[in-house]
């Protein structure tokens, strides 16, 4: 015997003529003449080939073969679909449902046997890899059959619908962060945990999005858990390094525990993010303890971690590509190009809105002088210190910029002349009592900054208030340097 075959069909004339070809060929068939016959037949016979009509009395094709391809008892079995209408989307739903094969009715002898021998060396193939199973699963009551195809149906639909909503994620054009706020709202929607959490190891960015009302001790506990657990995947906890990041904080409720009234406990579940077979961050979602809640998680999580690892790190990716598009190699600053726009969209909200804002410009005194006594390497050094002790004097909503060369630029949005030149003032008396750590003695330096504001005379564009800015650096350089000098 060359194999047992289950044929299902409703059409008499259809199963007749195929039985014929087929037993003629040596195969044994057997017939199932509905979907729900055709399912149960495949549980308790498992043929070495079903071959499956579309178009099916109570459960159709597709859904025959979604089901028994969800299942791993089944999922072996290969599938030939065959209907009467030669449609290019019979096709391609066919292979979305898992079928092997494809034909159209009215084949000839030969194609059927041809696939059905090809299809029983898979199926016996795929057999001797598989792991032993036990007694097999027989649906029989027709309810039951219904209810796991819907099932079935239910969780494709669920996965495509949460796919769908991932991938839309990855058109936006938004840091990584706000991928992740987006992802863990999406996962929060679904799932209904409290918390949300994303720790991205290379970044060493915590962001947590609450997705209700949760106490100061649990956002603490979830901490602590997706620390440790990081740690587990090679990370080296640093918390003066790592950046926390919580979204929907109004959510924060107030400590309500006590000897009466204890906190419960929160059950996680923690999924790493791999890309290209390197863990390169942890996703866990947190709620109220509950088995219920874990097993759920779980399963909802593993049908999307593929495509919530995909937009996460592609907008890590497309982060750190921009970042290097914008940032000075050296100091880590906005380049010049970037600072220009940022510049330009200050200018134009300050027309819009009738706001103020300063402009800062800042010349290392005697650079040449360093680079030629102490070298490059030197030079080098103290432009990475001055950048991180400048930026240590400013908001952080001001812009700071390497200019070119030596020379610094630092935007003050919302700041007058006498704040302006009052910060200008303290960088200039923080970088004179600073010693750079280049020799035993360290070695002390200099600045000098010219200050402009706009709005202010004489200033029709932009390019206008750099001038001021330059003009005033100069005069500060002409006065003997290591002083702030302002441009009206």
């Amino acid at each position: 015997m060359q194999g047992n075959i289950l044929l299902a069909d409703d059409n008499k004339l259809v199963v007749k003529i195929t039985s014929a070809i087929l037993e003629s060929a040596g195969y044994s068939v057997s017939v199932a003449w509905d979907g729900v016959e055709a399912i149960n037949k495949a549980y308790t016979e498992l043929p070495d080939v079903l071959i499956l009509d579309i178009e099916m009395p109570k459960v159709n094709g597709y859904q025959v073969c979604r089901l028994l391809k969800d299942d791993e008892f089944t999922r072996d079995i290969p599938i030939v679909m065959v209907t009467g209408r030669e449609l290019q989307s019979d096709m391609f739903w066919g292979e979305k449902t898992g079928a092997e094969a494809y034909v159209v009715k009215g084949f000839k002898p030969e194609q059927l046997l041809g696939v059905v021998a090809e299809m029983v060396v898979t199926g016996r193939e795929r057999r001797a890899k598989a792991q032993p199973r036990e007694g097999s699963t027989v649906l029989n009551d027709e309810s039951n059959v219904l209810s796991r195809v819907i099932d079935v149906l239910d969780s494709k639909l669920f996965e495509s619908t949460i796919l769908n909503e991932l991938g839309s994620l990855a058109s936006l054009d938004q840091g990584c962060r706000l991928t992740v706020k987006g992802v863990l709202e999406i996962l929060a929607r679904v799932v209904g945990n409290s918390v949300g959490s994303v720790m991205m190891l290379e970044e060493e960015d915590l962001i947590i999005h609450l997705n209700g009302p949760t106490s100061r001790e649990h956002l603490d506990g979830v901490v602590e858990h997706v620390y440790e657990t990081a740690m587990g995947y090679g990370w080296e906890l640093n918390a003066e390094r790592a950046r926390l990041v919580v979204y929907n904080d109004e959510q924060l409720a107030e400590e309500r525990a006590g000897d009466d009234n204890p906190v419960a406990e929160l059950s996680h579940v923690d999924i790493p993010l791999m890309a290209q077979k390197k863990v390169v961050g942890l996703l866990v979602l947190s709620h109220a303890q509950s088995a219920a809640f874990v097993r759920n998680a779980q399963t909802i999580i593993k049908l999307v971690q593929n495509q919530v690892t995909i937009v996460i790190d592609n907008a890590r990716l497309y982060e750190a590509a921009r970042r290097i598009a914008i940032t000075d190699g050296l100091t880590k600053l906005y380049n010049h190009r970037f600072f220009q726009e940022l510049f330009d969209k200050e200018y134009k909200r300050s027309d819009r809105y009738n706001t103020i804002f300063s402009l800062i410009m800042l010349d290392i005194d005697n650079f040449k002088k360093i680079n030629d006594t102490y070298g490059h390497l030197c030079g080098d050094e103290i432009l990475k210190g001055l950048a991180k002790l400048i930026r240590g004097c400013l908001r952080s909503m001001d812009v700071f910029a390497r200019y070119g060369g030596e020379e610094f630029a630092i935007l003050l949005p919302e700041t007058a002349a006498p704040d302006a030149v009052q910060t200008a003032e303290r960088i200039r008396s923080a970088v004179e009592q600073h010693a750079f750590i280049w020799s035993d003695n360290g070695m002390r330096i200099t600045v000098s900054q010219g200050v402009a504001v706009y709005p202010s005379p004489g200033v029709h564009e932009r390019f206008d208030i750099i001038a001021k800015a330059d003009a005033a650096l100069y005069e500060a350089k002409a006065a003997g340097r290591n002083r702030v000098a302002f441009r009206e």
